[in-house]
């Protein structure tokens, strides 16, 4: 994945407000996973904050910023979408010149191959306990009879 995080600009009245990395706290959900986020203040830049972090997968995340400003509640929360910020997309489409799967794809691929392996297990099993008795039957059959 790439770098993305979240921009964090806060003014009151069209003027910055610096020192709420402490009063401040944020979350970042994807498909119901939570993840807390450390807020920094932006060098050089008052009333501007962020956090990064690397999604590992595309779609939609939502933000949601809490705490308490000079004792007033903030309790906000920011999905991507077509009116806010754009979803994380795949970055399959812009890789160049090899093309590497997801960390989904990985995923998926490995929980396929594992189930893959545990019906050639299976197979191998009823394959080999089908030799013993057609191994037995051919005994029957090719020993003496008495009588």
């Amino acid at each position: 994945g790439q770098r993305s995080g979240l921009d964090l600009r806060v003014t009151h009245h069209g003027e910055p407000v610096e020192g709420l990395e402490e009063a401040l706290q944020a979350e970042v959900t994807f498909e119901g996973q939570t993840r807390e986020l450390e807020i920094s203040p932006r060098f050089g830049e008052p009333g501007a904050y962020r956090s990064v972090f690397i999604p590992t997968a595309a779609g939609p995340y939502t933000f949601h910023i809490f705490g308490e400003i000079e004792g007033e509640a903030i309790d906000e929360s920011f999905a991507s979408g077509p009116d806010t910020f754009s979803e994380v997309q795949d970055v399959a489409g812009g890789q160049f010149p090899v093309v590497y799967p997801g960390t989904g794809d990985i995923a998926r691929d490995a929980e396929a191959g594992a189930a893959a392996g545990g019906t050639a297990t299976l197979a191998l099993v009823i394959g080999g306990a089908g030799l013993v008795v057609g191994l037995v039957a051919i005994g029957l059959t090719l020993a003496p009879r008495r009588g």
